[in-house]
């Protein structure tokens, strides 16, 4: 993770209180609160600093579940105290350090705080007001082809998101789909002030007709801000469509270079995950972990990729990953386990299709019962979608794809549909056998799709028996 400063007005408070310790040694403790949410930070490594007299030295202590952290045999001397966590790199936030005089046998308070999601926000975007439900996205650009991390300076970061909804009282749609576009500075850095907060975004880095592979980031509305650093490969790079036809889906392409990518897949508790299917997406790589979880895949294109992983029982993960040309990327992949509720069961599958029936007397979308599905006699699921219109089937078997002819992706052309499957988003569609889906709702676009879902290019949702 590439850490950038936010200036010193992101500066740690600390209150220095000088009492007697006993002995001779002195003792630095406080608390480090995260002011975004509003609750102590357990977990945060406080990093201390003897700078004066010599010799130097170094401690690190880590927060316990309420915030607290504790040194008690340090010397007499001027120390800095700096604060990490997982959340600051995230945000690639590098709060600036603090000094304080510890004396003889004295103790010493000092209490750190992570900034408020206001304050994130205003750092970000100094001088502009924000309206509520607005947050930042911003990061760093680099190119894939170097292998010094040198910035991609000129490209464009385009990006795309809808806010359609419908009117409860008129059953109108209201918004519409928004695009906007950010070119990269001399260090490859771009920002975009005011984007919607909890709504799915889909990014794509573009120059001279090729694009990246789209993402899809989050900003949480509490943070108010999200870092996405991403890496483009002029060499291997996905071109642009030219027109902006969206009544055809892409024709599958298989990208290709000299990157590669290994490392290991765990579950929840650490432990290595034999049998997963990795890939990465629009490449002939794929292959499945060995007994002790670990994976290797070579001739991939440099530049921001996603790495697939599916194992039966376990969520389906689509992971971003940096390659570079002739170089070897280690990553590591975590999958979680799907939770099955056998004792609510009943009340599930009456929810749910509860959720279905409501959906259906929107008068949006097309519907299938299980009666619908039981008359068509599909052998695979996508079989169900190749006489639904607005929606093109491409390939067979496990490898089929379904795509909305009506959404559109940033490169102007037919875009992936996103599959929900019991609630979850982006699952595999390959997955699932007619005889287990109980309901499907389809909506080839973001008209009338159900709004907690990702719907640029379409959504397609089912409801298992299960």
């Amino acid at each position: 993770m590439r850490i950038q400063s936010t200036g010193a007005a992101l500066a740690l408070s600390f209150l220095a209180v000088a009492a007697r310790a006993q002995g001779g040694t002195a003792r630095l403790e406080g608390t480090v609160t995260d002011s975004a949410h509003g609750r102590p930070l357990g977990g945060a490594t406080v990093l201390i600093t003897k700078n004066s007299p010599v010799p130097a030295a170094w401690y690190s202590v880590t927060t316990d579940d309420r915030g607290r952290y504790r040194l008690d045999t340090l010397v007499a001397g001027r120390y800095s105290v700096a604060l990490w966590h997982p959340l600051l790199d995230s945000l690639q936030l590098m709060l600036p350090a603090r000094l304080v005089e510890l004396g003889e046998g004295q103790r010493a308070v000092a209490d750190l705080w992570i900034p408020s999601g206001a304050t994130i926000r205003a750092m970000s975007c100094p001088g502009v007001t924000l309206p509520p439900g607005t947050g930042v996205l911003e990061g760093r650009v680099f190119d894939a082809d170097s292998a010094d991390d040198r910035p991609l300076v000129g490209a464009v970061v385009a990006i795309r998101w809808s806010d359609l909804t419908i009117n409860r009282t008129t059953l109108k749609l209201e918004g519409g789909e928004h695009v906007e576009g950010a070119r990269t500075n001399a260090d490859g850095q771009y920002r975009f002030c005011g984007l919607p907060t909890d709504t799915w975004l889909a990014v794509q880095v573009q120059r001279d007709s090729v694009g990246s592979v789209v993402l899809t980031p989050f900003i949480s509305d509490t943070l108010g801000v999200a870092v996405l650093d991403m890496s483009l490969s002029m060499a291997s790079a996905r071109p642009l469509a030219a027109a902006t036809d969206t009544t055809r889906a892409p024709e599958p392409r298989v990208l290709s270079g000299t990157a590669s990518v290994s490392g290991t897949v765990v579950g929840e508790t650490g432990q290595p995950l034999p049998g997963v299917q990795l890939r990465v997406l629009e490449t002939a790589a794929a292959m499945r972990t060995d007994s002790s979880g670990h994976f290797s895949l070579t001739g991939l294109p440099a530049g921001t990729q996603l790495l697939e992983a599916k194992r039966v029982g376990y969520r389906i993960v689509q992971q971003p990953v940096q390659l570079i040309a002739r170089h070897d990327v280690l990553t590591a992949v975590h999958l979680r386990r799907i939770v099955s509720l056998d004792s609510v069961l009943v009340v599930a599958r009456r929810s749910r299709y509860r959720e279905f029936e409501r959906n259906r007397r929107n008068g949006f979308g097309r519907f299938l019962t299980e009666e619908d599905i039981e008359k068509r006699h599909a052998f695979e699921a996508t079989d169900l979608l190749r006489a639904v219109n607005g929606f093109r089937v491409i390939g067979s078997g496990f490898d089929a794809k379904v795509y909305s002819s009506r959404g559109a992706s940033l490169s102007g052309r037919g875009c992936e549909t996103n599959v929900v499957i019991d609630g979850m988003q982006h699952q595999d569609i390959n997955w699932v056998q007619p005889s287990d889906i109980g309901a499907m709702e389809t909506y080839p676009g973001v008209a009338g799709a159900p709004v907690q879902y990702d719907s640029a290019c379409g959504v397609i949702v089912i409801w298992t028996k299960r």
